[in-house]
């Protein structure tokens, strides 16, 4: 079962995914920090299915494990739309991080309660783009290691900005200036 730590009050309906076909360096997640009960129920149950659809070979996090994750999720409202954000830290066996990975989903507005954007469908997002790129580096360790923000970033369009003016030649003054050095005179 995934299970955050300081999360003892969470459950999940998932079984742990060690064996029944499951191959590979061992995965453990530690914690997923941030998310409301329900939100975190629902991020480990999809979190469960990608990671057996791929076969990864997932540990209780009280086992033994080549690698260990934590997690953290974050809700904020930019300009009147919640995003939820996370970050995936993975470590080797002695503690080193070997990994970061980082996401963010743009959702709608939300009210009071940021985590309502936080629908099955954005969970199954988060959840499959974070298991396709621990299984891209389960494949592969010691391989080079994609950039951080290889996997869902989702970045809010620019607000659009007023036109430029043409830049104008800085010897030729418009009127406006001749007749303000011409009062001047």
């Amino acid at each position: 079962m995934l299970c955050a730590a300081g999360c003892s009050e969470t459950t999940s309906s998932n079984v742990a995914l060690t064996g029944s076909g499951a191959s590979g360096p061992t995965i453990a997640f530690d914690s997923i920090d941030g998310p409301p009960v329900g939100v975190f129920n629902r991020l480990v149950d999809n979190i469960s299915a990608e990671a057996q659809g791929r076969q990864l070979a997932i540990a209780s996090r009280e086992g033994g494990a080549n690698y260990r994750v934590r997690g953290y999720l974050a809700a904020q409202v930019i300009r009147g739309r919640t995003h939820i954000s996370w970050v995936w830290d993975v470590y080797d066996d002695v503690k080193v991080r070997a990994l970061r990975i980082r996401g963010e989903e743009a959702g709608g507005r939300a009210g009071s309660d940021p985590w309502s954007v936080a629908d099955e469908a954005m969970l199954r997002r988060i959840a499959r783009a974070s298991v396709d790129r621990i299984a891209t580096f389960l494949r592969n360790p010691d391989g080079s290691a994609l950039p951080d923000t290889a996997i869902a970033d989702v970045v809010e369009p620019e607000p659009r900005k007023p036109p430029r003016r043409p830049a104008r030649a800085a010897q030729v003054p418009t009127a406006a200036e001749k007749l303000a050095l011409s009062a001047s005179r």
